[in-house]
């Protein structure tokens, strides 16, 4: 397969994993009580309306970002940090399919879950929402350092993305704490991290990289 083929194969699966894990606009109209009081999360959580569709939608966003990675690293992942963003992207992808087969059995925004460290599920799912974040900081943080070296066009858009992403998080840190509108500052912040995610094939592939010719 011609290598430029297999490079849009893989940004296609990436874009539309992107895509599948922003999916929390549908809750307005298939979930409204959840969507207007709760976090992304509360959506897809056990017994909620079309929960299915939610659970369903990131699981297999997870696994088209797997895949997207695994066509990519084939294609460029010889370089250093091309490697450590793709591997860092796979494990987000990962962790947000696990995490959505691990739903909530409860709803925090309505205040009906027991505390933390007697519920086994919430725990798991706080744990991979860690995992998931971290990793998608270091995609960020070795996008910067690949495209200082190789093509510097995309520094300011990784500089606007990080910057967002501080604060549409520290605002949805601060509203959870103080009983705000925490879940609006959280769906931003989603909504900027699918982004990023939709961009990061087109970061990496430097205009002066010869792709792998691989079979």
């Amino acid at each position: 397969m011609h290598s430029q083929r297999r490079f849009w194969y893989g940004a296609i699966a990436v874009v539309l994993s992107a895509i599948l894990y922003c999916s929390w606009p549908l809750g307005i109209w298939l979930n409204p009580v959840a969507s207007s009081a709760g976090l992304a999360s509360e959506l897809g959580a056990y017994g909620q309306p079309y929960d299915w569709v939610f659970i369903g939608g990131d699981i297999v966003s997870g696994l088209l970002l797997v895949v997207g990675c695994w066509i990519m690293l084939r294609l460029f992942g010889r370089e250093r940090w091309i490697k450590v963003c793709l591997w860092s992207l796979a494990v987000y992808g990962l962790a947000g399919a696990i995490d959505a087969a691990l739903p909530l059995r409860c709803l925090p925004s309505e205040q009906v879950c027991e505390p933390i460290l007697r519920d086994p599920a919430l725990i798991g799912h706080g744990i991979v929402d860690i995992i998931g974040s971290a990793a998608l900081i270091v995609t960020l943080a070795s996008g910067w350092l690949h495209v200082r070296e190789h093509d510097r066009t995309w520094l300011s858009w990784i500089y606007i993305i990080g910057g967002g992403g501080v604060v549409f998080a520290g605002l949805s840190l601060l509203f959870i704490l103080v009983n705000g509108p925490g879940y609006w500052a959280q769906r931003y912040y989603l909504t900027l991290s699918c982004i990023w995610v939709a961009s990061i094939p087109f970061v990496l592939r430097h205009r002066r990289m010869v792709l792998s010719t691989k079979p």
